[in-house]
């Protein structure tokens, strides 16, 4: 590609660690046939489990080029597998009719969304009725909200209640489950974004943070599952229609 890629989404492709660790999350709430919204450069994607049908769409042209790249390394000709152009800001394409999927996920897309109501709103239209999920991974804590936020250009960044109340307006019904992620990355994400204001984080820190992640997310899963730790640098929100 000519066009450098958002450091956003070249840091996460390099976090293999902390990718298996929110794929890991995520994984008990997938179904047999998935949809992917904004799946950027597929560094999530190549993680999600092919059964039925997989689905994985982005609504960049030189993104999608990239995640084509990556459903190809990844999955080879499986025909089960299917790369689509797809915006969830406005009506997705007929080929995703409505009905196709029993679980739609996104990894850090609906903070990017000024009309994330409608955008929810859409994606639930998508999903087979009663039952299907929207698997929601976003950045948590407004508080927590400062520069770097800016630069990946979020909109926002979500509490547990902040998304119950966009749930109940755009999938009324739907029963949530939400709970916080990756309680370590907070404090850093604080100094960096809010205390010193960069604008991006240093790689050496993603480097330190990967070596880490093996350790401890198994203590951060226990204190979130269990302990029901209301802090985490991020939320895992799941939408039962």
């Amino acid at each position: 590609m000519s066009a450098p890629l958002p450091f956003e989404l070249e840091a996460l492709r390099k976090a293999v660690n902390y990718q298996r660790w929110v794929a890991d999350a995520v994984r008990p709430y997938l179904g047999e046939s998935i949809l992917e919204v904004g799946s950027g450069l597929g560094s999530m994607s190549r993680w999600l489990p092919v059964r039925k049908k997989l689905v994985l769409t982005e609504c960049e042209p030189a993104l999608l080029e990239e995640l084509r790249a990556t459903a190809r390394r990844q999955f080879g000709d499986d025909p089960r597998v299917n790369v689509a152009a797809g915006d969830v800001t406005r009506d997705l394409p007929p080929e995703l009719s409505a009905g196709q999927f029993d679980t739609l996920v996104s990894f850090n897309v609906l903070e990017h969304i000024a009309d994330d109501t409608g955008a929810l709103g859409r994606m639930a239209r998508l999903l087979r009725k009663p039952g299907g999920r929207i698997v929601s991974f976003v950045p948590a804590h407004a508080w927590a909200f400062g520069s770097i936020d800016t630069v990946y250009g979020h909109v926002r960044r979500y509490s547990s209640r902040s998304f119950a109340e966009l749930a109940a307006r755009a999938c009324p019904g739907g029963r949530l489950e939400a709970r916080y992620f990756n309680a370590f990355g907070l404090p850093g994400w604080i100094l960096m974004g809010r205390v010193l204001r960069r604008r991006s984080i240093d790689i050496r820190a993603i480097d330190l943070f990967e070596k880490l992640c093996p350790y401890i997310r198994g203590l951060d899963d226990a204190m979130h599952r269990y302990l029901k730790l209301p802090l985490g640098q991020s939320l895992l929100a799941v939408i039962t229609l």
